[in-house]
């Protein structure tokens, strides 16, 4: 532990604003801990050419400093600011208050964070063994489905696609201020640039993620009447023609046509975006068997 003054510790931007605020009633909760108890966490700063830089205890920094009360400070090394915000994410996930939203919002910004830059993971297990992804990875710290660490990373996008226009509207959904649907949001991800390039409030916010679904219904539709009528008919033609064996394969086919049928009803009747997500992996085995 070091302690250092006030006017010592610099606070930066773009770590103060790279975690999720308290709300009101949280801030106001944990302003009458400290002035009741002190405060007993210490600020956690990174040393840099700069000086001592804050990265966790912004909050507290700020009830210290307004009722001038003394503090305690840890000083960490980092290489450079990408490893200090890994740092601090993974000291958010390991915090047993956030809500499930704050939670989705941080493992998809560790997926995005990991992916740009993976020598965040030591992916490579052993010799000889085959590299793990990067969201099986997270799927199994985490304890759920690589499918939700990816739809996790598309609703972190999506959030930050809204943060680039209006950032009080990203952080009242963060803080559970706003109700927003969180496929919906997973959409933006998906969406045109310029369509994304301003998002006014909650109700523009549902107009466009609608806008964004209908696209992609209209593609996925014109994507399967392409196979149907351009490919199919010439795969059935050639697996007729070999030996028995290959006939389980065309089963395969008629299978995954049921299904796609099945899952492009779901999507247009119930606007069901799971299910757009069901259709692409669909489409994705329909290809493969038809052309490997």
């Amino acid at each position: 532990m070091k302690v250092l003054n006030v006017e010592d510790i610099i606070i930066k931007k773009e770590f103060k604003n790279f975690i999720i605020p308290l709300n009101s009633d949280e801030y106001s909760q944990l302003e009458f801990n400290i002035l009741e108890e002190g405060c007993r966490d210490p600020l956690i700063c990174w040393q840099t050419s700069e000086g001592a830089v804050l990265i966790d205890g912004h909050n507290r920094f700020r009830i210290c400093k307004d009722h001038n009360l003394e503090f305690k400070t840890k000083i960490l090394s980092f290489k450079d600011e990408e490893e200090v915000k890994l740092w601090m994410l993974n000291n958010q996930l390991g915090r047993r208050n956030l809500t499930s939203d704050q939670l989705s919002y941080y493992r998809g910004l560790k997926y995005n964070s990991l992916k740009r830059h993976r020598g965040g993971y030591e992916n490579v297990q052993s010799k000889g063994q085959k590299e793990l992804s990067t969201s099986v990875r997270l799927a199994d710290d985490f304890k759920v489905s690589e499918s939700t660490i990816k739809r996790d990373a598309k609703f972190t996008s999506g959030l930050d696609i809204i943060g680039k226009s209006n950032p009080k509207l990203k952080l009242k959904i963060l803080k559970g201020e706003v109700k927003v649907s969180k496929a919906d949001i997973r959409l933006l991800a998906d969406g045109d640039e310029e369509l994304l390039l301003e998002i006014k409030n909650e109700a523009d916010l549902f107009n466009k993620a609608k806008i964004i679904k209908d696209d992609l219904l209209n593609e996925v539709e014109s994507t399967l009447s392409e196979i149907n009528e351009k490919q199919v008919g010439k795969a059935r033609e050639y697996f007729s023609s070999k030996e028995p064996i290959f006939q389980d394969k065309d089963d395969q086919i008629n299978r995954i046509k049921g299904r796609v049928i099945s899952a492009i009803n779901k999507a247009i009747n119930k606007r069901d975006v799971e299910a757009i997500d069901e259709l692409r992996k669909l489409i994705e085995k329909l290809e493969n068997l038809l052309f490997t």
